[in-house]
């Protein structure tokens, strides 16, 4: 995908249009475009309602993964398994990729939402086992909460998958042309 379309579609979605209008303003100015590649380029792209629509979700969900790191820190800390004066012990924590990710997700990059929520949401069904455990009267507290942060953050960020990067619609044309995309309608 060039550059111009990309800047084009980030200034048309600035200004507040809709994907729809976007999609269509692009394929007609750019006509060398594929409309698929087009349609897969706006979708991971939020609109201004929807980021102000979805604002608090998308801190909740960037509060709960700090909430998430910190924590882990902390039950390294009172565990022992790092000293205070172990500068390069706390890089071991939050690794550059978590870092890489959460900004990722602060900048609404929307091909981040998807794998976030699922690779939570699959990492916190440790929470099941976790409850389990708990039942038995061996439940650790510390998995509990970090697999139930887990789940949150992988719930959240999926909800915002389905609400604010919604695949389009392909409608194949009955007489063979070209294929139509068409985007939901934001409420």
């Amino acid at each position: 995908m060039s550059k111009a379309i990309r800047n084009k579609a980030k200034e048309l979605l600035g200004y507040g249009l809709p994907k729809q209008v976007v999609f269509d303003t692009i394929v007609i100015e750019h006509p060398e475009a594929k409309p698929k590649k087009v349609a897969d380029l706006l979708r991971y792209m939020p609109t201004q309602q929807a980021r102000e629509r979805f604002g608090k979700p998308h801190q909740a969900l960037l509060g709960t993964i700090a909430l998430s790191a910190a924590l882990r820190v902390l039950r390294s800390l009172m565990e022992k398994d790092i000293q205070l004066d172990q500068a390069t012990a706390y890089l071991s924590l939050v690794p550059i990729a978590t870092v890489l990710v959460g900004w990722s997700l602060y900048r609404w990059q929307g091909q981040v939402f998807q794998w976030v929520g699922w690779g939570n949401l699959f990492s916190g069904t440790t929470l099941l086992s976790a409850l389990q455990d708990l039942a038995k009267g061996e439940g650790d507290p510390w998995v509990i909460v970090l697999s139930a942060l887990s789940a949150g953050t992988g719930a959240l960020s999926l909800y915002l998958v389905h609400r604010v990067f919604a695949k389009p619609k392909e409608e194949k044309d009955p007489l063979g042309g070209p294929s139509r995309y068409t985007f939901p309608l934001e409420a």
